[in-house]
């Protein structure tokens, strides 16, 4: 896959290989994900395209450049949104119905995705927060840092984070941009995210309540990469091999085939 003078490896899954099957293109969270968006022994996106090629569902998935040339981006553009557009248009060279599923921080960005490639069917975001990421990002720290921890040093964490890439902390608007869209948007959220917590949903379901083309899941088992746990998540959590659930697949599916008709 080709952005300009930067190629990237990409996996496509093609159950049918003909141009009415629609087909998938996952853009990954925050960081140097890989393809599979592999953390430890789990590839939640691995685990994704094989249900969804299970259910007749191509898909398109792609390492970040991040990943692969392992040196800073300048801006957003460069980190996500430009190799999104590259990879839709590569996904519609197999399929006349291309949607994008974003998860966590490609979530987020997918809106404005949507506004700038203008061929997408449909939107699928995953974990995605309303607000701005810096916000989300102080929520993260005092969730994680022990009790008692200062102002200061929770402080401190925070600056050091946002000096790591601090476009990814100017405003995205997501919200605003998603209330422009008219194709349809599904939703989904794990009740048990401490990324991004399930008041982000609340957020969005109010402020697209007016809107019919959107739809909107909550599990409550399931944490911010859509694993299945009890009791309160944590970093640990992901240490352990989990997959997605194939109820998650299955109302993709569904949304998919739903549009499709």
């Amino acid at each position: 896959m080709l952005t300009g003078d930067i190629s990237l490896p990409a996996t496509v899954l093609l159950p049918h290989p003909d141009k009415d099957t629609p087909i998938v293109v996952f853009v990954h969270g925050s960081g140097p994900n890989d393809r599979d968006e592999t953390v430890g022994q789990n590839k939640p996106f691995l685990d994704l395209a094989r249900l969804l090629f299970e259910r007749g569902i191509s898909s398109l998935r792609y390492d970040k450049r991040t990943y692969c040339y392992r040196r800073p981006c300048a801006s957003i553009d460069e980190e996500v949104i430009d190799d999104a557009i590259s990879a839709i248009h590569l996904a519609k060279t197999f399929s006349n119905r291309v949607y994008l599923l974003g998860h966590s921080l490609g979530a987020m960005l997918a809106p404005e995705i949507a506004h700038r490639s203008g061929e997408l069917a449909g939107v699928i975001l995953m974990a995605t927060g309303a607000r701005d990421l810096g916000s989300i990002l102080r929520e993260q720290i005092d969730y994680l840092t022990p009790s008692g921890a200062s102002d200061s040093y929770k402080q401190s964490l925070y600056e050091d984070n946002v000096k790591k890439a601090p476009y990814l902390f100017e405003p995205q608007y997501q919200v605003e941009k998603a209330k422009g869209l008219s194709l349809p948007l599904l939703f989904l959220q794990g009740e048990r995210d401490y990324q991004v917590k399930p008041s982000e949903l609340q957020l969005w379901q109010e402020a697209l309540s007016g809107k019919t083309n959107a739809a909107f899941r909550l599990y409550p088992k399931l944490n911010h990469l859509f694993f299945e746990g009890e009791g309160p998540s944590s970093p640990m959590e992901y240490s352990a091999e989990h997959h997605i659930p194939v109820y998650v697949a299955d109302d993709i599916t569904s949304f998919i085939n739903h549009h499709d008709q």
